[in-house]
């Protein structure tokens, strides 16, 4: 068992439902100083306490809810709370690694060319470092700083992001307008999309949409959503621009150009 100090207090005072919602993508509505989940989820702003209507024995602080979710202990909840909300990005504060990033056919089979692959820097990874087999995404802040790698493993579907990472919108510090955002979760769909010549896209990097993202997104006038659970998303933005979520039966990482002219029309 981990021995780091947890300070309970503090990581419930600090990190609010809201943003905890936001980044579980769980639906909710602000009334009367109340946030409302249809699950019955009931929390009062003021305290940042919660109740649930349909079972009298959840109640407390977003350390409560989380275990509740994540059927997990307290430790544990207040853990990954603490690590999502409160650690300082210690990666913007230390030299990054160079990469080689190596062009492969996990690529070209996702029909991104190595032009493509070169100009936005994904490729494999064969040097040793925690990326090692992996194809690795170098990631930009809003500024145009690069703050690290995140790498994706083909063969059990799993991203690894590293420790300390606090998700940027990805791509955005190439967007050249607000008029038009293609918005993805995934961000190798987010390039496959480049190669096809539209280049106003940016990823979310998971399925969830954080605080920060929502309110760079908001500066767009159009959005085109590709996201298989898009409700919360949707319902977020729908009052700050034009927002458009197509559903399709098979994954988005399958789109074609064909497909994604539809969409844009």
């Amino acid at each position: 068992m981990s021995n780091e100090y947890l300070n309970f207090k503090e990581i419930s005072d600090k990190v609010l439902f809201a943003d905890l919602f936001n980044h579980l993508n769980i639906l909710y509505s602000i009334k009367n100083g109340e946030i409302k989940t249809k699950d019955g989820i009931v929390v009062n702003i003021k305290k940042n306490l919660y109740f649930n209507t349909k079972d009298n024995s959840q109640k407390g602080s977003v350390i409560n809810f989380l275990a509740n979710y994540r059927g997990t202990d307290l430790r544990n909840a207040a853990k990954e709370l603490k690590d999502i909300f409160l650690n300082d990005n210690q990666l913007n504060h230390r030299e990054l690694p160079v990469l080689e990033l190596h062009y492969h056919d996990i690529l070209r089979r996702n029909s991104i060319s190595e032009k493509v692959a070169q100009e936005y820097e994904v490729g494999f990874v064969k040097q040793r470092s925690i990326m090692a087999g992996k194809l690795a995404f170098k990631i930009y802040d809003r500024q145009g700083l690069p703050i690290g790698y995140i790498g994706y493993n083909e063969k059990d579907n799993s991203w690894l992001f590293p420790k300390g990472l606090k998700r940027p919108l990805y791509n955005a510090h190439r967007l050249r307008n607000n008029d038009l955002l293609v918005l993805t979760s995934d961000p190798f769909v987010a390039i496959k999309i480049v190669s096809f010549g539209i280049t106003q896209v940016a990823s979310l990097l998971a399925n969830s949409m954080t605080t920060d993202q929502e309110e760079e997104i908001r500066t767009f006038k159009n959005i085109l959503l590709l996201h298989n659970e898009p409700q919360c998303i949707v319902e977020r933005l729908r009052y700050h621009c034009f927002i458009k979520a197509p559903c399709i039966t098979s994954s988005f990482k399958d789109i074609t150009k064909e497909n994604l002219e539809q969409f844009l029309n």
